[in-house]
């Protein structure tokens, strides 16, 4: 999972008065910053065998019961992610110098499993069976829940902003590097993720800034392991 690509955030920028080390400044900052989900794929297999089938629960099944393999109708089956338009944030402390920035930067992400149609009971899209066979039975599925994935960064980010003496108006570019916390299932993986901004800061006071720009988040490495299976299970002849 990767690309959090972000349409316009806004935030809110604060300096610190008077001059800071070596005449710089130190700033902290605050933004909304609604995301788009970029999941070119969510391929599924169990992790001890190299093919895996991903089956979804049947959209016209009123109730939910995963002991019942028939309620797995739906062959294929992929997981989709809605935009994060409410429960997305970002925070930053820096110091900047001339037209250079260095910050360190935190943010929190959320999206949830979208619907791929009208499911007769709400919250099934979120469930998948895994099976060992193209035909699924009884004895040859487990089922993994999804219903969100967070992702929780801290980065270290290296900016600059073209400076205008006789305009308040300063584009600006950053590029950082740092570590994703990426929750599924209330498994929780650590990754080497990098990030790039660009957008322009207006200039209201000395002290105060606000900015409007857009950002791209990605993961080096887009694998994760161990998410745990919703119901029990004991495949036969397996201890």
């Amino acid at each position: 999972v990767s690309g959090a690509v972000v349409a316009s955030p806004m935030s809110h920028e604060v300096a610190s008065e008077g001059s800071g080390v070596m005449g710089g400044s130190f700033y902290v900052s605050a933004a909304y910053s609604p995301a788009f989900p970029s999941v070119t794929s969510f391929d599924m297999r169990e992790s001890s065998r190299e093919t895996s089938y991903v089956r979804g629960y049947d959209k016209s099944v009123a109730t939910i019961d995963v002991s019942a393999p028939a309620n797995f109708s739906k062959s294929g089956y992929t997981f989709a992610f809605s935009k994060n338009l409410l429960t997305s944030f970002d925070g930053a402390v820096g110091y900047s110098l001339g037209g250079a920035r260095v910050e360190l930067e935190a943010s929190y992400r959320r999206f949830a499993t979208l619907a791929d149609g009208q499911y007769a009971k709400s919250g099934a899209e979120s469930l998948a069976a895994i099976t060992r066979d193209a035909v699924i039975n009884e004895n040859n599925y487990f089922v993994v829940k999804i219903d969100e994935i967070t992702n929780t960064s801290v980065m270290l980010n290296g900016c600059y902003d073209v400076l205008h003496t006789d305009l308040p108006v300063s584009p600006y570019v950053c590029a950082g590097i740092g570590a994703s916390f990426v929750d599924i299932s209330k498994q929780v993986t650590t990754k080497l993720a990098y990030r790039g901004k660009v957008g322009i800061s207006y200039q209201f006071t000395p002290e105060i800034s606000l900015v409007v720009g857009g950002f791209y988040h990605g993961l080096f490495d887009e694998s994760y392991k161990d998410i745990p299976a919703h119901n029990s299970v004991k495949f036969p002849g397996e201890a």
